[in-house]
């Protein structure tokens, strides 16, 4: 259970990840504080860990606040749409059971659909001695393949006199997307038998037993489920229980729920301090459940069976954004670690380089050009090495058209799925003298459009020569190697095919 006080973190940094994240993925963020009520920002995650604004998330012209992202995972629902609960934060007393509403929102405008309000399940009327409460949590599953959408609730009674919280139950709820979607659940009581699982109930029904108590005044119930993601390969719904480093497993969620809870061997935990507060979760197509803590927003990987750690992780530096994260049913982590993708003028055609850190089934690359960005042809195709150290690759479009260009590359799995890198733009002229690349260099340097006389120099900061070499022929590629050569800021010097002095500064790496 989400706690219950809790606007969640995502985030994400860095040009260099130690993985790939699915394609197709949304978030929902807004900035803190949560006592500002600042909007719910839509974003795209994109493969390389940077977030795209979409919009701020409006009905009409209202800003909303949404704490909840998710989607339907049948494959003949559109994809052009995610599902969000406005659930009001923070929590009070006074507003405890508020239902949340639900929205359709349009991915590509952000603009949202009211579909109308998540009531939760029914509870005996108060007495003079205790009264009960039911509330409609935070968070939700996604949709299943038969478009049936899953959201938690929960119920338990409070006795004035003792303080006592007890009668403590939990629900599954089942919403219809399709035909039409609807905001209203059939709510089944989750079976919380399991030793592993009761025990889980129990911490959290002390907690909100003493939040209570205190009219609202306390610490924040932080344990239970925070949120879970349905597992289309099983059929269950799954959550990683960052606060009691378990993992809860819920069997037939939408006709008699089941949880089952199993402790999570030390070794196998997230990496992160004690305090392992989960914010969101999600999927990607081949199954990997991904957490998100709230704390730092840092991504972490997991196994979907036993939510063990698989040593893959995205370090956040989003500061205080606040928000959920959902892939649709399409998203799959990249084959490839990619480090770097640079489109470099030459003469006559565009240099390309890549630099990926690891590599696993994949089949090959190819480059593709666009002359508005929206439509892409492919220009060069290189064979994957397949490395698990990653790879140094080039390659060149030797027949560019004049003016702004844009380049991507497109990496394919051995199943035939793509994803792509982030977009290079260049502006090409078809009267380019002469070029140096790779820039950086690594183990070599190639230069091109020299005037065929004299020679090449490569110096280095100080002004001395590492290399000389003779000019080539013109038209003829001169390749220089810098493998050995100290880390830093070299020069090339030569003379370009009008005989005039030309110099370019290189980054050797």
């Amino acid at each position: 259970m989400k706690k219950l006080l809790l606007t969640l973190a995502l985030a994400f940094s860095g040009s260099e990840l130690l993985a790939q994240l699915p394609t197709n993925s949304f978030a929902i963020t807004s900035l803190c504080p949560a006592s500002a009520g600042n909007p719910s920002i839509l974003k795209k995650i994109n493969t390389n860990g940077t977030l795209t604004t979409v919009g701020t998330i409006q009905e009409g012209s209202t800003p909303l606040i949404l704490n909840a992202l998710g989607y339907d995972n049948n494959p003949d629902a559109s994809q052009r749409a995610a599902y969000g609960m406005q659930v009001v934060q923070p929590i009070t007393i006074n507003n405890f059971q508020t239902p949340p509403n639900l929205y359709k929102i349009n991915l590509a405008t952000a603009q949202a659909t009211k579909i109308g309000a998540i009531a939760p399940p029914p509870v005996p009327p108060s007495s003079l001695f205790s009264f009960y409460l039911s509330q409609t949590l935070n968070f939700v599953g996604d949709g299943s393949p038969t478009s049936t959408y899953y959201v938690g609730a929960a119920t338990f009674r409070y006795s004035i006199f003792t303080g006592r919280v007890d009668m403590v139950k939990l629900y599954v709820g089942t919403v219809p997307l399709l035909p039409v979607p609807s905001a209203t659940a059939t709510w089944r009581v989750l079976d919380i038998s399991e030793p592993n699982t009761a025990a889980v109930v129990e911490n959290f029904r002390l907690q909100v037993q003493a939040f209570i108590s205190s009219g609202g005044s306390g610490p924040t119930p932080e344990g239970g489920i925070q949120d879970w993601v349905y597992d289309p390969f099983s059929g269950n719904l799954v959550s990683y229980l960052g606060q009691e480093f378990k993992y809860l497993t819920i069997k037939n969620p939408g006709t008699a729920p089941v949880a089952t809870t199993t402790l999570i061997p030390a070794a196998n935990r997230i990496p992160t301090p004690s305090a392992q507060d989960i914010g969101s979760m999600f999927t990607d197509k081949v199954g990997n459940v991904y957490v998100v803590t709230a704390n730092s927003g840092t991504i972490f990987r997991v196994d979907r069976t036993t939510g063990y750690y698989t040593a893959l992780s995205y370090p956040g530096a989003f500061g205080c954004s606040r928000g959920d994260a959902v892939s649709f049913a399409g998203a799959l982590p990249l084959p490839v670690e990619l480090i770097s993708f640079s489109a470099r003028p030459a003469p006559g055609q565009v240099a390309l380089q890549w630099e990926t850190a690891s590599e696993d089934n994949t089949r090959q690359f190819t480059v593709q050009r666009s002359q508005d960005g929206l439509a892409w042809m492919a220009v060069a195709t290189v064979a994957a090495t397949n490395s698990a150290h990653g790879a140094r690759y080039q390659a060149r479009d030797m027949a560019p058209p004049t003016g702004q260009l844009f380049y991507r590359l497109a990496m394919e799995d051995l199943d035939g799925t793509r994803a792509y890198s982030p977009v290079e733009t260049v502006t090409y002229q078809a009267s380019a003298a002469w070029a140096a690349y790779p820039n950086p260099a690594h183990d070599f340097l190639l230069v091109e459009g020299t005037g065929g006389a004299g020679e090449v120099l490569l110096l280095n900061g100080l002004g001395q020569v590492v290399r000389r070499l003779p000019a080539p022929a013109p038209h003829t590629p001169l390749r220089i190697a810098t493998a050995g050569l100290p880390a830093g800021l070299y020069y090339i010097t030569a003379r370009d095919r009008a005989g005039r002095a030309i110099s370019e500064k290189i980054e050797v790496r």
